[in-house]
């Protein structure tokens, strides 16, 4: 893609854009739904939030996952609210008590008799979503038939090795980001190698583009630093600091990325000292949550939230609006990371914008080229199948 085929400015913050990527790229996005530990007990759920769609992702008697949308056939009232818990032998709207199976299949109608003489119950169960596993993670898509296994192939060789229910692994509190940015420039900053030596030197410290590197895999892209010729999962100088205890017994060895893209919503960071996935959910043209989910030893567990700026204890949120010194006196580069995003999102909604060239090379800004790329050739293939 060249920097002409780019997207406009106004793709960042116009509400006809968002409405048609909710249209068309969230229609069939995967988007991560947690853990296989998070399903134990038949009725287990948990609502995955994807574009204006809400999946319901469910643990059936037989013990396997099902997805569906989360709304009645009847009327369209939503089943679940909560975005966990049990609902039991059966999922039943509160309007109507229509009930359906945990296999999404019309149980029963009160009065039915009487009121739907004619009902095909086979042809009102539940509406489907896709659901696979990878590595003890789930993943829902709101297109039923969307491939699991296409997606996930061109990373199904270069997993990170962690393994999430080891005796030396625990999860920690999550965290919740509110940002004042439309998600795709979030996802940007997140590909862009050029920035790392610059707005992050005093905490990432670099790599240089030339010392870092981004690697496509299909949609998905995985980043390694070189500073010394070999690829690492971590930075030089966070290797340094860090040193060698607390490591993760089953991350130990190297030879895996550093930060996982898995297109378009999703961000996972494999570490020696922790694993975390961040999921991007885009709310409105210039706002954006993130939540994000994290495993560490547990020797390290702590809740951490009080210690990062902007949290505020009675909303459980992390915000820009709740910073108490300059963001970049924080020593915090996720802190960084928003403050930045922020000003971008500022900028770009300014009369007379225009982009700038974009750096070259995978350690610097082509990724955001290969993201535009897939932006526009999923974004277009779903307009057509719709």
């Amino acid at each position: 893609m060249t920097d002409a085929e780019r997207l406009r400015p106004d793709a960042y913050f116009s509400q006809d854009r968002f409405m048609l990527e909710r249209a068309t790229l969230f229609r069939d996005a995967w988007a991560f739904a947690g853990t296989v530990r998070d399903f134990t007990e038949p009725g287990d759920y948990r609502l995955v939030e994807v574009g204006a769609s809400v999946v319901l992702v469910v643990l059936d008697k037989t013990g396997d996952l099902n997805a569906f949308h989360n709304f009645c056939r009847h009327r369209g009232s939503t089943l679940l609210d909560n975005a966990t818990g049990n609902t039991g032998g059966a999922i039943v709207c509160p309007y109507h008590r229509w009930t359906f199976g945990l296999d999404g299949a019309l149980r029963g109608v009160p009065d039915m008799r009487s009121c739907f003489a004619d009902l095909d119950r086979t042809k009102l169960g539940l509406k489907p979503a896709a659901v696979g596993v990878f590595k003890d993670l789930v993943f829902v898509n709101p297109n039923a038939g969307a491939s699991f296994e296409a997606w996930v192939k061109p990373i199904a060789d270069k997993a990170w090795p962690h393994d999430l229910f080891s005796s030396d692994v625990k999860e920690a509190v999550p965290l919740v980001y509110d940002l004042k940015c439309n998600w795709k420039v979030f996802a940007e900053n997140a590909l862009d190698g050029y920035h790392l030596a610059y707005l992050h030197e005093n905490t990432l410290g670099g790599p240089a583009p030339d010392k870092n590197v981004w690697e496509q895999a299909g949609d998905h892209m995985i980043w390694y630093a070189n500073e010394e010729g070999v690829r690492h999962r971590l930075p030089l100088k966070i290797r340094e600091e860090a040193g060698s205890s607390g490591r993760i017994e089953s991350a130990s060895e190297p030879g895996y990325g550093g930060v996982f893209f898995l297109f378009p919503l999703t961000l996972i960071v494999p570490t020696p000292y922790g694993f975390s996935i961040t999921s991007l959910k885009p709310y409105a043209p210039a706002k954006t949550r993130l939540e994000v989910r994290q495993w560490v030893g547990p020797w390290q567990w702590t809740d951490e939230r009080g210690s990062i700026p902007g949290y505020d204890k009675k909303t459980g949120v992390i915000s820009s609006d709740n910073w108490t010194r300059p963001a970049l006196e924080t020593g915090d580069f996720q802190t960084e990371d928003i403050w930045i995003c922020e000003k971008t999102q500022r900028g770009l909604e300014m009369p007379g914008f225009e982009f700038g060239p974009l750096s070259r090379g995978p350690g610097a800004e082509d990724p955001i080229r290969w993201f535009h790329a897939s932006l526009a050739e999923t974004m277009d293939r779903t307009a057509a199948e719709a």
